[in-house]
């Protein structure tokens, strides 16, 4: 990949992309073993997206179809592609809006392939290639005119080399191509970076379990603080019946709760 003046196989690794690269690689390795021990592809049944299932709301193969792969070779180049393009764009953004984009994509991805199958059977589908080509286009929206070695020997323009990747999948043949879940990926990353601040502010996701629990610690303090605000108020007008009627005039429900204010709120260390 070309920067300018620099030259580079690729970027460096960015955490979110290493957790979905990681995922992927574990999953793949339960898939073999799954297909070894039990002599039946389990995780496929269940996870990876069949239109028909999709009929009767096992919806989430929208998405979990784009941690499965067919091969080895089928997760390498996905898992190369998402090194390669991923990084660059979670360092240009953050790691939860590339997640966002890259999620949106896959779920396009598989979107379009089960409406399509209404009209043209789309048989099982599995891979990443959804979310990798919807961070493709995104690359090459963004930078358009920054040069990637197709084929790893001919420097192209992004936006040439997304191009001449579309025309690839428009004319591939084979069953095993999928071809929806291409096309669904270019079109959730087309939509994600065109209208990027309407995503950005209907998906405010929040992956910080440390602001969590600030929130929750905070959210705890002021109903602590609340309730002897409000504790202290019954109980001056508690004190306030006892200077005027003596201690016999208040219930026992009134003298429980003065008692445990007492403890609770007033007791000095």
């Amino acid at each position: 990949m070309a920067i300018g003046s620099q030259v580079r196989f690729g970027p460096s690794l960015t955490p979110m992309v290493r957790i979905l690269i990681v995922s992927n690689a574990v999953i793949f390795l339960l898939q073999i073993l799954f297909r070894n021990l039990i002599g039946v592809g389990v995780l496929e049944t269940y996870f990876s997206l069949q239109p028909d299932q999709v009929s009767r709301l096992w919806i989430w193969q929208l998405i979990t179809y784009s941690f499965l792969h067919a091969d080895f070779f089928h997760l390498l180049f996905n898992m190369l592609a998402l090194w390669m393009f991923g990084s660059e764009l979670e360092n240009h953004w953050n790691s939860e809006i590339f997640l966002k984009l890259y999620l949106f994509s896959c779920f396009l991805g598989g979107l379009l392939t089960y409406i399509v199958n209404f009209w043209w059977s789309q048989g099982v589908v599995v891979g990443a290639s959804g979310g990798v080509y919807g961070l493709l286009l995104a690359y090459a929206m963004i930078w358009p005119n920054r040069e990637i070695l197709f084929m790893m020997i001919f420097p192209l323009k992004a936006k040439y080399f997304v191009f001449i990747l579309m025309l690839m999948i428009a004319f591939a043949q084979g069953g095993r191509v999928a071809h929806m879940a291409h096309a669904g990926g270019f079109l959730g990353g087309f939509l994600f970076v065109r209208y990027f601040d309407l995503f950005r502010n209907l998906l405010n996701w929040n992956f910080s379990f440390s602001r969590y629990m600030q929130k929750r610690k905070f959210k705890k303090y002021q109903e602590e603080m609340d309730m002897r605000v409000n504790s202290k108020q019954k109980v001056d007008e508690l004190l306030e019946k006892i200077s005027k009627y003596g201690m016999k005039s208040l219930t026992k429900k009134e003298r429980t709760f003065l008692n445990e204010a007492s403890k609770d709120y007033y007791t000095e260390e």
